[in-house]
């Protein structure tokens, strides 16, 4: 069965030539002066396993991001991320070792209602494989301090 090694929140990410490429990665709260507040991007990168005998199998693979209630606060259509998936078993690969694809679902101007906890998640074929917090916290303005945190855009 796949798995998922690791998932990364990050600013910006790449998996080219099998590798993940991750720029600013390794977070899980954002701070904003005002709600509702939308973030510019959020990178998740993660890392697919593929046992060798479930290689060549169609799968699914599928993110969301919902709040503390469960719902999906991604856009209503599409929804959740994703689509199907067969991971082949490339040239020179040894027998009976895994296969490791690197991925990453880029999410651009997701906007977050009101501060508090949301749960990115990751599923295969309907049923969920990791799971990342992101903590949503408000950040009172402070007159002629500029805030250390992520970018914003009301």
């Amino acid at each position: 069965m796949m798995t998922i090694d690791y998932m990364v929140l990050a600013d910006a990410a790449a998996a080219p030539e099998g590798k993940h490429y991750i720029h600013g990665g390794g977070w899980d709260q954002i701070w904003a002066t005002r709600f509702p507040t939308t973030h510019p991007l959020i990178a998740v990168a993660f890392l697919l396993r593929v046992p060798w005998n479930d290689a060549n199998i169609p799968q699914r693979v599928e993110l969301d991001v919902v709040n503390a209630d469960g719902a999906s606060i991604l856009p209503s259509p599409p929804g959740a991320m994703g689509g199907p998936i067969t991971v082949g078993r490339p040239a020179g690969a040894v027998p009976g070792n895994d296969l490791l694809v690197p991925f990453v679902f880029n999410l651009a101007m997701l906007t977050f209602p009101e501060p508090g906890d949301y749960v990115v998640t990751m599923s295969i074929d309907g049923k969920e494989a990791k799971r990342f917090p992101i903590h949503l916290t408000t950040m009172p303005p402070r007159p002629g301090i500029a805030p250390i945190a992520r970018m914003e855009r009301q």
